[in-house]
């Protein structure tokens, strides 16, 4: 599966369109393809609990609250207990 770096572990966002490469250093595209073997961020993306309703804007199925919270795609889950990889 081919990722980009604002999708991999390895990326450190600088600003909204750029960052640093974890492991070469360099300053990279945050759109731009990352190398094959970088590690996929958690994301709700790419979690089989999220519900994309609009663009990248979706729903939590998992959330055990009556009305199901509102995520973005993009939102990062590293710490989401709840994360289920799709």
């Amino acid at each position: 599966m081919k990722l980009e770096y604002r999708d991999t572990r390895e990326f450190v966002p600088v600003d909204v369109d750029k960052g640093l490469d974890r492991l070469t250093g360099t300053m990279v595209k945050a759109d731009a393809i990352a190398p094959e073997g970088y590690t996929r961020l958690p994301k709700c993306k790419f979690c089989s609990n999220y519900s994309e309703t609009d663009a990248n804007i979706g729903t939590c199925e998992a959330s055990s609250q009556p009305s199901k919270f509102m995520a973005y795609g993009d939102m990062t889950a590293v710490t989401c207990e709840m994360f289920t990889n799709i």
